[in-house]
């Protein structure tokens, strides 16, 4: 006798078949609710990614836009205190003028290129919030040697005190340094007038770092060294065109940088050090990476 062997779904019956039918209907329309939500989610995410994405290249751009805007006068005001602490340090300008008539134009053009340092530094700190300026790809190691600028200057762990100017001073000076004209840009002082307003304005705030960086003292200051090369790096990274090209004071503070790194690290037991360094060690990479790509 032959027995006939059916399928499941052939033994099922029109309402079971109904039930499968209605349960797989189901399960599909619960898919396809799932895979919706997902993509949305997907979606919802990607927009999120792209207006932080957006919003990251114009707070970059506004900070990069700043920083083009003050290169130029912030170089050459960076180029010309690091000129004038390499030719204190090593030029002999102090021994050559110190004791005679240019004494003390001596130390009011040396104080002038402090001054006028801190006034355009003053200017890119009111356009761009230095928190920010650090955290953008192509403002942080600008950001950086200006921070190592000022710490350096404002140690108390360096040349016993001597040539110490903190933060807050620095500040003063630069907001005395900047002119603010009611119907036009903002602009820092020429040496005329910081020679004319020295004694009334600046002489209160400066005139203790003049007694010690215009002296003889100076000439072995590793303050000073330190600042030569924080000048160097911001100078070197904001001269994007290498218009400035080689002098005296940036070919010393490059080789000092490279060799003396390690005994004034050791020396001076300061964080400062260690970040300057490691922003001159990023420069160079920085520049390697260039050349490698010309």
């Amino acid at each position: 006798m032959t027995v006939a062997v059916l399928s499941p779904l052939v033994a099922l019956s029109t309402t079971d078949t109904a039930l499968l039918a209605a349960a797989i209907s189901g399960i599909v329309s619960v898919l396809v609710g799932l895979i919706s939500r997902r993509t949305a989610i997907d979606v919802a995410k990607r927009e999120a990614q792209e207006q932080r994405k957006a919003k990251e290249e114009e707070r970059r751009s506004e900070a990069k836009v700043v920083l083009d805007e003050y290169r130029g006068p912030l170089l050459d005001a960076a180029w010309e205190l690091g000129n004038r602490i390499g030719n204190i340090r090593h030029g002999k300008f102090l021994e050559t003028f110190l004791g005679t008539e240019r004494a003390e134009t001596a130390k009011l053009t040396t104080m002038f290129r402090f001054a006028h340092y801190f006034g355009w530094r003053e200017l890119v700190r009111r356009k761009v919030q230095l928190l920010r300026f650090e955290n953008e790809d192509d403002t942080r190691l600008v950001a950086g040697f200006i921070g190592d600028v000022t710490a350096i200057l404002a140690s108390d762990r360096i040349d016993g005190r001597r040539g110490m100017l903190w933060a807050d001073e620095q500040r003063a000076i630069g907001e005395l340094m900047v002119v603010d004209p009611p119907d036009a840009p903002s602009y820092v002082r020429g040496h005329a007038a910081f020679h004319r307003d020295y004694e009334k304005l600046f002489a209160p705030w400066m005139e203790r770092l003049a007694k010690d960086v215009v002296s003889l003292e100076a000439v072995k200051s590793v303050r000073l060294e330190l600042l030569q090369w924080g000048l160097f790096g911001l100078a070197r990274r904001l001269d994007e065109e290498g218009a400035y090209g080689e002098a005296n004071w940036t070919r010393t503070a490059q080789t000092e940088s490279t060799q003396e790194a390690a005994s004034i690290k050791s020396a001076v037991r300061s964080g400062h050090v260690k970040r300057l360094l490691g922003h001159l060690e990023a420069l160079s990479g920085d520049r390697d990476g260039v050349a490698g790509r010309s």
